[in-house]
């Protein structure tokens, strides 16, 4: 069998992230990270991070940044920001302004959405509606769902929800996993009763984030088994949120050993939260 190479390694695993496969999206980026495939750095520099494993994910970023990847930039500047350290934050996103504009001059729309939260944060509107307007002429030109659903990510960043809806359902309706569980979100902001029919229609594509989504709905109106079922669904495809959530209703069931073990699964797969419950359950505080 042909070695896949750290590019098609990182496209697999960037798949299975986006459908909320988190576990196994992990080892597939630390083998092209490995190689030093720049895309793969940044997102695992973002897991890393997510889970609350900080200075190891900045060095990822670092890297990331090293080999070119502008929306690692970005990131860093976000984490910098976070830690109150303004100058660090600026040189950042400076740094990573040529590269993300030239990319989505390219059309590349995940770099575009980067440059305009970056034109935002900065207070430039009209820089930042310039590059809504030119992905827009992107989007309605293409004829690739991936595009019309980058396209949807950027009006919902806008705050133009009824419109992003209506570019995902247009990628959904092409059978794009990742949009009909945006178009169910959209849905349910917008409470349209066909929220729920996307979001399984999502569930059915192997979306674990449409599965953790359709699993708090059930919740939310009592339907504890079918809450469960969809959890377990989720968290079997690898989704840490879904793993955490179940130790949440064994721990409201009193189920003390079935919650320490979901706790335990969902630390492991790198939820922030999962070991500080995890302690306070078996602290009994």
């Amino acid at each position: 069998m042909r070695r896949r190479s750290p590019e098609e390694r990182y496209r697999e695993g960037r798949r299975l992230d986006l459908l909320g496969h988190e576990g196994p999206s992990t080892p597939l980026y630390e083998e092209a990270a490995a190689a030093g495939y720049g895309p793969a750095c940044n997102e695992l520099g973002k897991q890393r991070i997510r889970a609350g494993r900080t200075i190891e994910g900045l060095q990822w970023l670092r890297k990331a940044v090293e080999a070119g990847v502008p929306e690692a930039s970005l990131n860093l500047a976000a984490v910098y920001t976070r830690r109150g350290q303004a100058a660090k934050a600026s040189e950042y996103r400076d740094r990573a302004e040529p590269g993300l504009r030239a990319a989505a001059d390219a059309g590349d729309l995940t770099a575009a959405l980067g440059l305009r939260r970056l034109y935002r944060d900065r207070g430039d509107a009209d820089a930042a509606d310039a590059v809504l307007a030119s992905a827009r002429a992107h989007a309605e030109t293409s004829p690739d769902p991936d595009v019309w659903c980058a396209f949807g990510a950027l009006l919902d960043d806008a705050e133009r929800v009824a419109e992003a809806v209506e570019w995902w359902r247009r990628a959904a309706e092409a059978g794009h996993p990742e949009a009909m569980y945006l178009l169910g979100l959209g849905l349910h902001d917008l409470r349209d009763p066909a929220a729920e029919e996307w979001l399984e229609r999502a569930a059915r594509s192997e979306n674990a984030y449409a599965m953790g989504s359709l699993a708090q709905l059930a919740l939310a109106r009592g339907d504890e088994g079918t809450g469960e079922r969809w959890l377990r669904r989720a968290a079997k495809a690898g989704f840490s949120g879904a793993m955490t959530n179940l130790a949440v209703l064994y721990r409201e069931r009193g189920d003390t050993a079935a919650a320490v073990r979901w706790y335990t699964e969902a630390m492991n797969a790198g939820d922030p939260n999962a070991e500080h419950e995890l302690q306070a359950l078996v602290s009994g505080s």
